[in-house]
């Protein structure tokens, strides 16, 4: 059971981290703003208009800190252990 969600668990990171980086490149390429040859917000860009590609970029952000707590916490005793084994204390659990 623990080996399927870490499993699982990867690869949500992964999927979250690609859309987090597809998100933000989108974000970084059609420049914000209106005025001359600006970006006004509405028109789709890439299916979205530039404010969904926002909000969809900060969820992403939001899901990953989730996935990133979940990930330490299931690994959490790992971490203790080879913190102690790196610094040079006996492991006590």
């Amino acid at each position: 059971m623990r080996a399927w969600l870490n499993y699982w668990l990867g690869w949500l990171l992964f999927l979250a981290g690609l859309g987090l980086a597809i998100s933000g490149f989108v974000k970084w390429l059609v420049p914000p703003g209106g005025g001359q040859g600006g970006f006004r917000g509405q028109e789709a860009v890439f299916i979205f208009a530039r404010h969904t590609w926002t909000e969809i970029h900060q969820w992403l952000a939001v899901i990953i800190l989730v996935l990133v707590l979940l990930h330490i916490y299931l690994h959490w005793n790992w971490i203790v252990t080879m913190s102690r084994r790196i610094f040079g204390r006996k492991v006590k659990l």
